[in-house]
């Protein structure tokens, strides 16, 4: 097996993970109570996997196609779908 064979099969994985620790992130930054360290580390996490999402993605040998909507609640996610018709999020931070 090779790198590229990883890839092909766990980038969607891996970008659902992004998603879902993006998610938990905004959520936990709307609460009034919410741990500064924990919305730190998520962040530095994101921040970290967001440039490996796209080092994966530019080495994956399967293509993924690229689909821009701009809707109320997305409007700084750039979104894709790929061969299997599953979204892929990339969110944008400030």
């Amino acid at each position: 097996m090779k790198k590229v064979d990883v890839y092909n099969e766990d980038y969607t994985k891996l970008n659902n993970a992004y998603i879902a620790m993006y998610d938990t992130c905004q959520r936990l930054s709307e609460c009034k109570d919410a741990d500064l360290e924990v919305l730190g580390l998520l962040r530095q996490i994101l921040f970290a996997l967001d440039p490996a999402l796209d080092k994966i993605k530019s080495e994956m040998t399967v293509k993924t196609r690229f689909k821009d909507e701009i809707s109320a609640p997305e409007k700084n996610v750039r979104t894709e779908i790929n061969e299997n018709g599953a979204k892929i999020f990339h969110p944008k931070f400030d």
